[in-house]
């Protein structure tokens, strides 16, 4: 005899759809990865059901959105990971194509190369890793790029976060002001209580006083510490 309540057995049926409702879309994706061949139009349906998948997420389910995103991850990894095979084996021009490759494709090729990296062959780590490091300089540059860009637009961004019941409200930050923060953070090389602390003096400051800030760092390229400065200046008064 069945003893669960009606309210038991609803919340046992959510809970198993929970679990496969994931399940069946990683079947249909897996399906629309390995078993559409080169029919017309392969990539359109891989995206689709990509499209799909992505949609039919719970954000409760951190399984499901992690397996997800490693079956992407191979997919996208299974090209690079040939051509460092190339660079392993090959020599000579060989491997320099495969190289040029690999810098060209950027931080789509860095896992692969990283995975592949062995220490206990001194020359070819330390070649790869310069590989490596040429990759993430070219991302870097492609960031710095925008945010150099988004250090011209003063448009006040939203908070992202609600403000109903915050006793305080965070100072309103411009467009500006969150690219100079990331600068900092890709630049600036602070240990995380020394960028928080950095952060809130600079948020603290008016906008005017801001502008300046941003103004010195693009000008002189140098990251000064905020807090330090905020000291002198008042040890000075």
């Amino acid at each position: 005899m069945d003893n669960t309540t009606k309210g038991e057995r609803k919340a046992l049926k959510k809970g198993v759809w929970r679990i496969w409702i994931p399940m069946l879309v990683m079947a249909a994706l897996t399906c629309g990865l390995h078993c559409t061949g080169n029919h017309k139009g392969e990539d359109k349906e891989v995206y689709k059901r990509i499209e799909t998948a992505v949609r039919e997420l719970d954000l409760d389910n951190p399984e499901a959105i992690d397996s997800l995103a490693q079956m992407i991850r191979e997919k996208s990894w299974k090209e690079p990971r040939k051509v460092v095979e190339i660079l392993h084996s090959a020599k000579g021009k060989d491997a320099e194509k495969a190289a040029a490759v690999l810098l060209e494709l950027g931080d789509l090729a860095l896992f692969p190369l990283l995975e592949r990296i062995d220490l206990t062959e001194p020359d070819s780590a330390v070649w790869e890793m310069k590989l490596a490091v040429d990759i993430y300089l070219a991302n870097r540059s492609r960031i710095v790029k925008i945010l150099d860009e988004m250090l011209e637009d003063t448009t006040v961004v939203e908070p992202g976060i609600s403000l109903a019941n915050v006793e305080e409200p965070p100072p309103p930050k411009r467009v500006c002001d969150e690219a100079y923060l990331m600068m900092r953070t890709l630049f600036a090389l602070e240990d995380e209580e020394t960028k928080l602390a950095n952060t809130d003096v600079f948020l603290d400051m008016t906008d005017e006083e801001r502008d300046a800030e941003i103004k010195r760092s693009r000008e002189t390229g140098k990251w000064t510490s905020l807090v330090e400065q905020v000291y002198t200046e008042d040890e000075e008064y």
